[in-house]
């Protein structure tokens, strides 16, 4: 029985650890499985968690809570921080993070490549590496393939197999189905390293062929990655540009919009809203930076890096905005923020523009408060969830996420409160009916009813 290791327990190794446990032919397991995690408190905390039947993540999808626990009892699921794991290895899955350090504006490379050469100082013959990371494009090639044949050569092993397959996992209640049923897109380093990654997943995930997209190179399937993200986040820059003009001159954003997506080379046309959050969008678009450093190719990806500048500044300029309509209405006010996650239905905080506004209305002294049935407890804010008997007596209410829960929320508004709909989180009838309402004040993002 071969073995695959997983490096890096986050949202996307979680999944990885969890289906190659479960990977089976005729009802019997294919592969033995152990995630490694960094010896710091926060990956002794995950194998602690994991090693005790616990899920160690948010995780707000019943079809993996019930396909993870099943796997827990069975003694299928387990972790460790011991890097001599990596030494049996057949298969070793990459699911640590590269991140962006946005205070120095580059990209963590050299943070990423120490969890390589964790792995090359130990791995044996033969062994199969994916790459399942965002990387800047050239990464793979560039860098980690010298840098792992490199030091195999010093300790006598020649042959290895190396990959790049990034993830497009899905947190929140498609958590399982997104890492199921996903195309999987595959740039080997040579033919045999793609083979043996296209038979890997299949069997993991049962996948047929047209589930697989085959690239001739990582740097395609990096880039691929890249493109892919910084498209959607130039989509929303693109709409938030035209918001502000939509403002100040008092026309209907979304009604020019919803007549747009008649059009269907159109219909994927982005909506008004908040800000942009999650791991992904807020920095993918800014790896074209390292791009020079890795391949030596001089060029700007001027869009691509200028949509992330404008999201940044989304958030504020829409509470800037409601600042200056509202005046001081808005200082030393009681506050219930109503959706605290980066997206619909997902329990996951990251870079969730709901910080920003928390910021910006604790800086205006405002006493606040949030209401959100997926995440019980906001790190952020070190707070948890208002109870959904208590929504009363608030001064302003602001819906930020549009999750599924919301929908039907019914909030009997203290008289004289503002209402901000800052993701179109109400339905338009319900938007006419509080805007009509003398004892209401409202802003609806993109929306000329107010």
């Amino acid at each position: 029985m071969k073995k695959i290791v997983i490096q890096g327990l986050g949202y996307v190794g979680l999944a990885m650890l969890t289906f190659c446990a479960g990977a089976k032919r005729k009802d019997k397991y294919l592969y033995k499985v152990i995630g490694v995690e960094k010896n710091s408190p926060k990956g002794s905390k995950i194998v602690q968690k994991i090693n005790s039947n616990q899920i160690p993540i948010l995780v707000d999808d019943k079809n993996f809570k019930n396909f993870y626990n099943k796997l827990s009892k069975k003694k299928r699921i387990k972790a460790t921080l011991d890097k001599n794991e990596y030494s049996k290895a057949d298969i070793v899955f990459v699911c640590s993070n590269c991140d962006f350090n946005f205070n120095k504006k580059k990209v963590e490379l050299k943070s990423y490549i120490n969890n390589i050469i964790q792995i090359s100082k130990v791995i044996k013959k033969n062994c199969l590496i994916v790459i399942q990371s965002t990387l800047p494009p050239g990464t793979t090639e560039k860098v980690l393939k010298p840098l792992l044949k490199k030091n195999l050569i010093k300790r006598g092993v020649k042959n290895f197999f190396l990959s790049h397959s990034f993830e497009r996992i899905t947190p929140g209640r498609d958590y399982y189905s997104s890492m199921k049923n996903v195309e999987r897109v595959i740039g080997g380093v040579d033919k045999k390293s793609t083979e043996l990654t296209k038979k890997i997943f299949k069997s993991i995930f049962d996948l047929r062929s047209n589930k697989i997209i085959s690239f001739k190179s990582p740097t395609e399937s990096e880039t691929c990655k890249i493109i892919e993200n910084s498209y959607r986040a130039t989509n929303i820059a693109f709409i938030e540009e035209w918001r502000k003009f939509c403002f100040e001159n008092n026309l209907d954003l979304e009604k020019i919009l919803d007549t747009i997506r008649q059009r269907k080379t159109h219909n994927n046309i982005m909506r008004s809203g908040i800000g942009v959050g999650g791991y992904c969008l807020t920095k993918d678009p800014l790896f074209t930076s390292a791009i020079n450093q890795v391949l030596g190719y001089n060029s700007k990806f001027p869009l691509s890096t200028n949509a992330v500048v404008i999201n940044n500044k989304m958030t504020s300029n829409v509470m800037s905005e409601i600042e200056n309509r509202f005046k001081k209405k808005i200082y030393c006010k009681k506050v219930l923020l109503i959706g605290v996650s980066y997206k619909e239905d997902t329990n996951d905080t990251r870079f969730s523009p709901a910080e920003k506004v928390y910021n910006f209305l604790k800086s205006r002294d405002c006493k606040l408060s949030f209401y959100d049935p997926i995440v019980n407890y906001w790190e952020y804010s070190k707070g948890f969830s208002v109870d959904k008997k208590n929504l009363k007596n608030y001064d302003i209410y602001i819906y930020l996420v549009r999750h599924q829960s919301l929908k039907n929320l019914y909030i009997k508004y203290k008289k004289g409160s503002i209402i901000l709909d800052l993701n179109h989180v109400l339905n338009e009838k319900k938007k006419l009916n509080i805007s009509r309402n003398k004892n209401y004040k409202s802003y609806f993002i993109g929306s000329r009813i107010s």
